[in-house]
């Protein structure tokens, strides 16, 4: 935690894997079982004389390319596992054995166990080892085969068996409780599976499509909706990251989202999250030094303006000017009357650059009073930079999870030509009652659409 109790601001850790090593090969563990934890998330292996395992590592792999550039064909170099050190860095490119719980790509099962039995120490021809696999609940037929296929006759393992993961836990936790119902819930799906007697019932289970990776993305989409301008800061493992660290099941869903909705409760809960950012050089230059500069560069910019309006002001008389001359140029000399009315005369006033300067120069002071009242009451009003708040550069990267939806779900409103179509308020009505919780309260109303005229 950072930060004291009444602003809590949480670093991001970001951590990075480290490759696993290899581990010792005595001659003691010959003939040992060999435990695989083979989880869609997270592979654990260990042997059965260890109280934990060995090796834990994200069930993946990625193949990476070097020298894309070059026309020379580029090296592949496949990295496995906790070889992964930035796994944001090649997230478009991971290969998982699992489709969803069950193992499907049987190629990526084999480098995964090429890293087991690798890291391991492992260094004879075949495994002499028997291995205990974890598999999904009612895995199909044909994947266990293929499974056995690939231990059997690419590995040579004596002896395989496979169990379910939840079961082994259930059964460890509970020895002296036959009965029981096991909610066992995954990275992909979640069990619901009876267990009468010590035994699990498979014709009264259930399978549920939801599980923790679908929470990840959720937040993971939701933080995006939320902060666009932040995009490409918010990536999946730091919101798997948040959902492990700050999120938190409500006994009352709405009963907890009232709270929060209060201004002192969340002021008092709120958790921001700083995401990384590059803080901007410090200025050497004092705030002496930043006030000269500034009212210099305003004198310029003063001294440029009362430039271009007395080159307008010349312009424009030398225009009069000359149109008044091509004027008198263009009469005949019998009909020279200059001279007899008296408003002949004004000919030169209009002529003379000097004409109307005192009006322009009460203009411009009238102008420079509104102007030093307005930056004396409403500096705003002018834009002036100088006198604004300043904002902390970590502020605009600090994010925070808030209860918008609430207010926003109170009134959708339709527009446009096509929310017209027939169905199409019905169908978002429907929608939103799927996805709301138990007696959430949302309105949908649409535009009044004019006959065409």
């Amino acid at each position: 935690m950072a930060g004291d109790e009444t602003v809590r601001i949480f670093e991001l850790r970001d951590a990075r894997s480290v490759p696993d090593p290899v581990h010792p090969y005595p001659e003691s563990l010959r003939n040992t079982p060999l435990i695989i934890d083979n989880g869609s998330h997270h592979c654990r292996v260990g042997w059965a004389t260890d109280k934990e395992p060995r090796i834990i590592f994200r069930n993946c792999y990625a193949k990476h390319r070097k020298d894309r550039g070059k026309k020379i064909a580029a090296e592949t170099e496949i990295l496995v596992a906790n070889d992964i050190v930035n796994i944001e860095a090649v997230r478009f490119q991971l290969k998982s054995p699992h489709d969803e719980n069950v193992v499907t790509h049987f190629e990526a099962q084999e480098t995964m166990l090429d890293y087991v039995f690798s890291h391991l120490g492992i260094n004879t021809s075949q495994i002499d080892h028997p291995v205990i696999l974890t598999e999904a609940f009612c895995n199909p037929n044909y994947s266990r085969q293929l499974m056995s296929e690939l231990l059997f006759e690419c590995y040579g393992v004596p002896t395989v068996s496979y169990c379910v993961d939840g079961l082994l836990s259930y059964h460890h936790n509970n020895p002296s409780r036959p009965d029981g119902l096991l909610v066992n819930i995954g990275n992909c799906t979640t069990h619901v599976i009876p267990i009468l007697n010590g035994f699990a019932e498979p014709a009264h289970s259930r399978r549920i499509r939801m599980g923790g990776s679908h929470l990840t993305r959720f937040l993971w989409r939701w933080l995006q909706l939320r902060f666009p301008h932040h995009l490409n800061a918010i990536t999946l493992s730091r919101a798997e990251e948040i959902l492990h660290h700050h999120m938190y099941v409500a006994d009352d869903y709405m009963d907890e989202v009232a709270r929060w909705s209060v201004v002192d409760h969340y002021e008092q809960h709120v958790r921001r999250i700083q995401l990384p950012f590059v803080a901007a050089p410090v200025s050497t230059v004092s705030v002496e030094q930043q006030r000269e500069r500034r009212k210099e560069a305003a004198r310029r910019l003063v001294e440029l303006n009362a430039k271009k309006r007395e080159e307008k002001r010349r312009t424009a008389a030398s225009q009069e000017r000359m149109r008044i001359i091509s004027q008198l140029a263009r009469r005949e000399k019998k009909d020279d009357n200059f001279g007899m009315r008296d408003e002949d005369w004004d000919v030169y006033k209009a002529i003379n650059k000097e004409g109307g300067g005192s009006d322009s120069e009460e203009e411009n002071e009238k102008l420079q009073e509104l102007e030093s009242a307005l930056r004396q009451h409403s500096p705003e009003f002018l834009g002036d930079s100088t006198t604004s708040k300043p904002t902390s550069l970590a502020e605009n990267y600090q994010i925070e999870l808030s209860t918008e939806q609430e207010r926003l779900v109170s009134n959708v409103f339709l527009t446009g030509g096509p929310s017209s179509l027939p169905g199409l308020k019905p169908r978002i009505e429907r929608d939103l009652l799927a996805t709301r919780p138990f007696q959430s309260h949302f309105s949908v109303t649409m535009a009044k659409v004019f006959p065409d005229i």
